[in-house]
């Protein structure tokens, strides 16, 4: 990887960093006030509004040591976490993928969407169409314009799961997953085409269950837990967008299985 590539890396990590500072204020307010209410940022605890430079992403968190200047509450570590989630998923795509001008942009955006459907549902366990909505037309502009992957793969991949989605939801009237996860079938399909999104399906089923066994193994969870399904999803979506290539081998290989 030459120089200017390491420097594609850094500026995409940069912007991840700046756009995972932005989608955690967006995440909480749009989960707890139910929209995108307009205003400065704020200490929850002391409803003291922030400096600038108190808003710097990474640094800020790591200079004032975790909390709050005015009050010294510890400031949640989903803000960091939202901030580093996304500059690892944008600069690992970038490094992976390289630069390609306007498809890496419509990609880098689609994956920056479904990074923030990700943790939106791990705070709230909740997919709102705010999120899933944006995300869907940059997944269809990216079919529009580049056709990949094909439009009717696509079309295949979120009618099916949408299908299926939409069934388990009715069958069990909301109990077993949300009318959000049928949002995010469609999405899904239309971003990665049949019959890859069924791939990811089995993934992210699969680590929801070796994480469930986890946290009942530590203790911190029973049968009857709720665990956010689409914060798997969403997870499996983002590596195999990063892993593109990875992914369709393993995709596949489990294909040809008997």
């Amino acid at each position: 990887m030459v120089y200017y590539e390491y420097m594609d890396v850094l500026i995409a990590t940069v912007v991840g960093l700046i756009l995972g500072s932005f989608a955690s204020v967006v995440i909480e307010r749009l989960g707890v006030r139910g929209g995108i209410v307009a205003g400065r940022s704020e200490c929850p605890r002391c409803q003291q509004v922030l400096a600038w430079y108190d808003l710097i992403p990474l640094a800020s968190f790591l200079w004032l040591r975790g909390r709050c200047r005015y009050c010294a509450v510890p400031i949640a570590i989903r803000y960091l976490c939202m901030e580093l989630g996304m500059a690892f998923a944008l600069g690992s795509y970038v490094f992976q993928n390289g630069w390609a001008g306007g498809l890496t942009l419509l990609e880098g955006g689609i994956i920056a969407g479904l990074v923030m459907l990700l943790f939106f549902d791990l705070r709230h366990q909740l997919l709102p169409d705010e999120l899933t909505v944006p995300t869907g037309l940059l997944a269809a502009v990216r079919i529009g314009a580049y056709g990949i992957p094909e439009a009717t793969s696509a079309a295949v991949g979120a009618v099916v799961l949408i299908l299926f989605f939409g069934l388990l939801h009715t069958v069990s009237s909301g109990r077993w997953i949300g009318f959000g996860d049928v949002g995010l079938g469609g999405l899904l399909g239309l971003v990665l085409g049949w019959p890859y999104v069924l791939f990811v399906l089995v993934f992210a089923v699969w680590t929801g269950v070796l994480v469930g066994v986890f946290l009942m193994w530590l203790g911190r969870a029973t049968m009857k837990t709720a665990l956010p399904f689409g914060t798997f999803l969403n997870a499996m979506a983002v590596g195999a967008l990063i892993e593109q290539d990875l992914f369709q081998a393993l995709a596949e290989f489990l294909h040809a299985l008997p």
